[in-house]
């Protein structure tokens, strides 16, 4: 693995991990027929979510809040508007003579990108999650829940995946440039241990649990460098 990227590397691995997952759902999702029971799926479904669930957190609050310290990086309603402006017309500043005003406007638009990606994802899994909780107790599914449901887990599955696309290809070179090599191996430990669950490997678990061959060697790897 290269060290350079050590963080990033791993951050590959576990968004591979995910969709892995996300496309793993959407089937068991496409082979329940109405009348089944959800109870299998929302076992499944449960698992991936909490791993999404605190994944999110732990990039919030360990790789991504660290950049606000940087000027560039401040996410505020101004930047926002800016994010809406990029959106609406990237041409506008392409046109501005001064690269660094663009190069500030274009990294300040991608932690907000970062940020609103976020919230969207975790609207799309508490989407899902609401419809199965409309569930709870009935014995047997409709054709109108089931094709509500596999929508959701779609819309997921993509969110998820755009999320991941935007992430490494605009916030991760930003981490790992201006973050020190101590903070990001601190980072990578945090998104694969969980040292206040009773079972800190449990991330680490499930993501190896859904890797190729030789990516799983490669995060056993970095298991026993970690525990």
């Amino acid at each position: 693995m290269n060290n350079e990227l050590y963080l990033t590397n791993i951050m590959v691995l576990i968004h591979r991990a995910f969709s892995t997952e996300a496309a793993l759902q959407q089937k068991l999702i496409e082979g329940i027929q109405v009348e089944d029971s959800l109870q299998n799926f929302r076992l499944r479904f449960n698992s991936w979510a909490a791993v999404l669930m605190y994944h999110a957190d732990i990039e919030d609050r360990y790789m991504t809040a660290p950049l606000t310290d940087f000027e560039l990086a401040r996410s505020n309603e101004a930047e926002h508007a800016e994010l809406a402006d990029l959106a609406e017309g990237l041409s506008q500043y392409l046109k501005d003579r001064d690269s660094k005003t663009l190069e500030r406007r274009v990294k300040v638009a991608a932690i907000a990108l970062h940020e609103q990606q976020h919230d969207k994802l975790l609207t799309a899994l508490e989407d899902v999650l609401d419809v199965m909780d409309g569930e709870i107790g009935k014995t047997k599914l409709i054709a109108r829940t089931l094709r509500h449901l596999y929508g959701k887990v779609v819309s997921l599955r993509i969110c998820q995946d755009d999320h991941f696309e935007s992430e490494e290809a605009l916030i991760l070179p930003e981490v790992e440039a201006r973050l020190s090599t101590v903070d990001k191996q601190e980072i990578a430990r945090k998104l694969l241990l969980d040292e206040e669950a009773e079972e800190p490997t449990w991330v680490l678990d499930w993501v190896i649990e859904n890797t190729e061959p030789l990516e799983r060697e490669s995060l056993i790897g970095i298991q026993d460098t970690m525990t």
